[in-house]
């Protein structure tokens, strides 16, 4: 029996080196003063569900969003985040503890408030020091989660929320401060990946264009010594663009981030 266990984890191990052999290196040079997250150790729970009035289609779910982030992002990013969707695994407390202690950044999506699932008199004892980087990508509005809110706690707000993930070490919080949708939910999710991981912005910066509707173009040409004199007027006209846009859809808001805002994915 030992002879066989020493096989398998010699297999294992094999295994493993070929798969690191084929990692590509991120090699990206961090502005001054920023922090860096290890992107080797992201953690994530995703409610793979959807709203039972059926409205919700499965190209638009945060579900979605994630696997095509793991799949895009493989090579480089993801290979070794770790996490599970609703469906493919049911979740339990000492799951959840371990994953929030041994991640260097955690991504919640859900229709249920994170702390149903993990109780803030068990939140507040974590020590999540080695965590830079929390996503709260819940608030979702239903009959369900409207049901479950009746009987929350109005401190299970995102100010509360965001006190109780620094009270256990975390550098940075990002989430709803209302009600939103599961849509929206994705929306905010494929823009925070695709800024933090391809285009290496910082976390406040990939918070920002969620609220201007820049791309992270505009965001990377914003810190260059100066811009042309078409370049100046291309950053008016998205100027302008953007604030019709900021009238129109107050939910462009609604996402902010507590803490620092100079955290770097590397």
């Amino acid at each position: 029996m030992k002879q066989i266990f020493l096989q398998n984890q010699r297999r294992r191990c094999k295994k493993l080196h070929r798969f690191l052999l084929g990692l590509v290196p991120v090699s990206r040079v961090l502005p001054p003063n920023s922090i860096p997250v290890d992107t080797h150790r992201f953690r994530y729970v995703v409610d793979a569900r959807e709203e039972e009035d059926g409205k919700q289609a499965d190209c638009s779910s945060p579900a979605e969003i994630m696997r095509k982030t793991l799949d895009t992002y493989a090579s480089q990013f993801t290979p070794l985040w770790e996490g599970f969707m609703c469906h493919e695994r049911k979740r339990s407390l000492a799951d959840l503890e371990q994953m929030l202690m041994s991640c260097s950044a955690f991504i919640y999506s859900g229709t249920e408030n994170f702390f149903s699932c993990v109780p803030p008199a068990k939140m507040a004892s974590l020590n999540m020091s080695g965590c830079q980087m929390v996503f709260l990508f819940e608030s979702v509005q239903n009959r369900v989660s409207v049901q479950k809110r009746r009987s929350s706690r109005a401190s299970d707000g995102a100010l509360g929320s965001a006190y109780l993930f620094t009270l256990s070490g975390v550098h940075s919080v990002l989430l709803n401060q209302w009600h939103s949708s599961a849509a929206a939910n994705a929306q905010n999710l494929r823009s925070l990946m695709d800024n933090l991981l391809r285009a290496g912005l910082t976390s406040g910066r990939a918070a920002r264009v969620l609220q201007t509707h820049k791309s992270e173009k505009t965001e990377v040409r914003g810190n260059s010594s100066g811009p042309t004199a078409d370049e100046s007027s291309a950053v008016n006209v998205e100027d302008v663009s953007s604030e019709d846009i900021q009238r129109k859809t107050p939910s462009a808001f609604n996402l902010v981030i507590y803490g620092l805002p100079n955290l770097v994915v590397t």
